[in-house]
């Protein structure tokens, strides 16, 4: 790890007495409406959203070009729709791979690898059932290295961050350090409502791993791994996260599957929290045409408590999907089902959107 780190601080220092080339700039982003319908005839904590309107956009800046040493760059900054600075990256390609900054950007949990969704997965759509993902880097500042592509066989990538530092995430050139001491709440680790709630601050700082092959034609593979370093408060368990998936394409078929695992931070004495969350992902996808598509998807997710006392519920989501595309504009209908939505035994919702994107 310790040699990762160097050769990726000696790239970004090489850099700077390169000459860089003139560079591309380029502007890209999409623009996404909705027509949403979300309700539940379930007895307990029965809801009615009633129908929505919505839109919401995102574009990216985006600069690349070639030092005289024969490496490349790129650069990309991320806008949303309240044309705030969220994400950016700054990036070299050597002979022996990528290095880059990475400012709250560059996740590498693969859970929603394997998603075949052609819209978005039944968790991620208008509903907020409150389903735990893995954890994952991509809202810290962290450092990475990616091997080539070609650099190993049967299409072997190999991904790893290092957040030298839990901080919120800042788009500044003048960003400060910050006193982290590696603490969390004991009392929000549990599923109820909100998701796991554990801080997201909680150490000091972390590492993503990330492994993707194709061992054969069609088959996609991969996994990941993320841990924290420094955490105070948790004698009992350090938290920990990973997710394994694979995929295989069969004509106009693809189908896929994925496994996660999240461990909690817990002291001795901590109580009756949420210990672990455990997720199965499976999806199906087929082309029925260069224009239209369907997709069926089912998430799982089971929280397991540290005694008995506390009755957990497996949430499930559902969904079926048809996606429309007309060259840059994409026409989508997502009917989802949710049973034991934020973790609470009958509490089922349906919801129904119909979006039209645009990318540009």
């Amino acid at each position: 790890m310790k040699n990762i780190m160097k050769y990726m601080l000696v790239a970004i220092t090489a850099l700077s007495f390169s000459v860089a080339k003139a560079g591309d700039l380029a502007v890209t982003g999409s623009v996404k409406a909705s027509y949403t319908i979300a309700g539940s005839d379930s007895t307990v904590a029965g809801i009615n959203t009633g129908k929505a309107l919505g839109l919401s956009n995102e574009f990216t800046l985006s600069a690349s070009g070639e030092l005289d040493n024969g490496w490349s760059w790129n650069y990309a900054q991320d806008i949303d729709g309240a044309t705030a600075q969220d994400d950016g990256k700054l990036t070299v390609t050597t002979g022996m791979g990528t290095i880059g900054i990475f400012i709250s950007e560059g996740g590498l949990d693969t859970d929603n690898t394997a998603s075949q969704s052609v819209i978005s997965r039944p968790s991620d759509t208008s509903y907020d059932e409150g389903m735990v993902d893995s954890w994952d880097i991509s809202g810290q500042n962290t450092l990475q290295y990616h091997t080539p592509a070609d650099m190993l066989p049967f299409g072997v990538t190999f991904k790893v961050a290092h957040a030298p530092s839990m901080v919120a995430a800042m788009n500044s050139y003048e960003a400060g350090g910050s006193i982290n001491t590696g603490a969390f709440t004991a009392a929000t680790t549990s599923t109820g409502g909100s998701g796991i709630g554990q801080d997201s601050d909680m150490g000091r700082s972390a590492t993503h791993y990330q492994v993707k092959a194709n061992p054969i034609e069609g088959l996609n593979i991969g996994a990941d791994y993320m841990d924290y370093q420094g955490v105070d408060n948790s004698a009992s368990q350090m938290p920990e996260s990973g997710s394994y998936y694979a995929t295989y394409a069969m004509g106009p078929a693809v189908i896929g599957y994925s496994k996660s695992y999240l461990a909690t931070a817990l002291n001795q004495g901590i109580g009756d929290v949420t210990e672990s969350i455990e997720g199965t992902k499976y999806s199906i996808s087929f082309n029925v045409n260069d224009d239209l598509s369907v997709s069926y998807e089912n998430e799982e997710s089971n929280p397991d408590n540290t005694t008995s006392a506390t009755a957990n519920y497996t949430m499930e989501s559902n969904g079926i999907q048809a996606a429309y595309t007309m060259g840059g504009m994409t026409i989508g209908v997502a009917m989802n089902e949710h049973e034991n939505a934020n973790y609470v035994t009958n509490k089922d919702v349906n919801d129904t959107v119909v979006s039209i994107a645009m990318a540009f």
